[in-house]
């Protein structure tokens, strides 16, 4: 009986451990919130602004720590904020989950779903896999490229989503079966993370690339009285997302070590591709209605219209009688629920921090107080930008709250405001450090990667982006004659 109470003990100690762990983190997360309600309030900030920012820092904090699930974190930081008058609960605080961003992303769900019924992925994978030849690293850059390019067209949470259920269901499941354990996690750490970098990466190359950069260039447009041509934004931004997407791929490659893919692994693709057959009447209906959303995506720069409602309407076509692509049941099972919450009260706490005006303070208190030389403020937008996504994790509102200002700051400071508008871009496209943005949660969905893990991978992308940001991007602008 002793010796059974010692293998007891022994087993709870790591869960107690890992408990006691939980609950610092936590109890860091309400320090920060109460320092922050017991502290000063900074000069030009109110105290509902000073709140909204102490309520996103400790979600993040809880994000990145993962004490409790993300969603949970996050519904804790958005009922709090009517505590904080930040927003009120009739109204603001569940505005987060009334946006396009949320019926985009339930719309994913279904479309990933009748992709992968089909054996357009096996396909996909079948020739990606012949080119790398079982080279791990290899297969993870082949991954990204592919992403890249889809992502030149179309948006990057469709993009994402594609490439990354194609990889989960693929390669990642078959190589935990065959593989070990632990290349197989790092396999899909690698894959699932450079996936979500890739689609922003080649988003940015072109104006089609994301909406962002069409909302970008109409501000552009319509506050500093001109705009940057197709050619020329490619011409600008591709060196730049070249490199990253290299430096990303280095950085989850070196951080989440692989070795080959395994033998049975590779076999079994290879059996998968060999047998797969012809695509039949089933995949040609699915391939024809992603088809059709594809150049609807594309036309819609052009068009005006609404990529979210494109998305839906594509989801509707799977389930009309004489297509019958999905079921209601395979559906609802497809959907990740625990996504969508988060997303929508991430959404929210930006909300508040944009109508407390905590945003603009931030950036006035940033780039502002460094704006003494044409370098310094290119070289502190491009610092500075990347933290401030943290706090402001929803791109749009990124591009509302600083293009204006930098875009009217530049020509005084002897700066194009091209130059502004290009990192505004490639910042409300990505972030590299905070998993919680939309892109990046398409593959979180999966269960592959930490926040943490994610934080980690993207220091040294980061680090690039602003190091670039602060050299050649003002060369490269300079050079198209901006």
């Amino acid at each position: 009986m002793g010796g059974d109470g010692r293998d007891t003990r022994r087993s709870q100690a790591p869960a107690g451990g890992a408990a006691a762990k939980r609950a610092a983190c936590v109890a860091v997360a309400v320090v920060l919130v109460a320092a922050a309600w017991l502290g000063p309030t900074p000069e030009g900030l109110t105290e509902a602004g000073k709140m909204s920012l102490a309520l996103m820092v400790a979600g993040i904090f809880l994000w990145v720590t993962e004490p409790v699930p993300v969603a949970i974190s996050g519904l804790v930081m958005m009922v709090l904020m009517p505590v904080f008058d930040v927003l009120e609960f009739n109204g603001g605080v569940w505005s987060g989950f009334i946006s396009s961003v949320i019926f985009f992303i339930l719309a994913s769900f279904g479309i990933t779903s009748a992709l992968l019924k089909t054996k357009i992925p096996t396909k996909i994978v079948f020739a990606l896999m012949r080119l790398t030849k079982g080279n791990a690293r290899a297969t993870v850059g082949a991954f990204m490229v592919s992403a890249a390019v889809l992502s030149f067209f179309i948006s990057d949470l469709p993009c994402t989503a594609l490439f990354a259920g194609i990889a989960m269901s693929s390669i990642i499941e078959v190589e935990q079966k065959n593989g070990t354990a632990k290349h197989a996690a790092n396999l899909g750490k690698a894959l699932m993370i450079g996936i979500a970098y890739a689609s922003c990466m080649g988003g940015m190359i072109t104006p089609a690339g994301s909406a962002l950069n069409i909302m970008t260039l109409n501000m552009l447009g319509a506050n500093a009285g001109f705009t940057i041509s197709f050619l020329d934004w490619v011409i600008i931004c591709a060196p730049i997302a070249l490199i990253l997407l290299v430096v990303c791929w280095l950085s989850v490659v070196f951080i989440f070590k692989t070795d080959r893919i395994s033998e049975e692994t590779m076999l079994a693709i290879e059996k998968s591709g060999a047998s797969v057959g012809k695509l039949d009447g089933f995949d040609k209906k699915v391939l024809a209605i992603l088809a059709l959303m594809i150049v609807a995506w594309v036309a819609s720069n052009w068009t005006g219209w609404d990529a979210t409602a494109i998305a839906v309407a594509g989801l509707a076509l799977f389930f009309l009688p004489g297509i019958d692509v999905l079921t209601w049941k395979e559906y609802i099972a497809s959907v990740q629920w625990a996504i969508v919450l988060l997303i929508g009260c991430v959404q929210s706490i930006a909300g508040g921090i944009k109508e407390q005006g905590a945003a603009s303070w931030l950036f006035g208190a940033t780039v502002g107080k460094m704006a003494v030389s044409a370098f310094a403020v290119v070289a502190a937008t491009a610092v500075a930008l990347p933290l401030m996504r943290l706090i402001i994790p929803v791109g749009p509102a990124l591009i509302a709250i600083s293009l204006i200002p930098l875009a009217g700051m530049g020509p005084a400071m002897g700066v194009s405001a091209a130059v502004f508008a290009i990192i505004i871009a490639f910042n409300a496209n990505t972030t590299f450090l905070l998993g919680v943005d939309s892109n990046n949660m398409m593959t979180f969905k999966h269960g592959q990667w930490k926040m943490g893990e994610f934080f980690k991978a993207g220091i040294a992308p980061t680090i690039a982006m602003m190091i670039l940001h602060a050299t050649i991007l003002a060369p490269l602008v300079g050079l198209v004659g901006y």
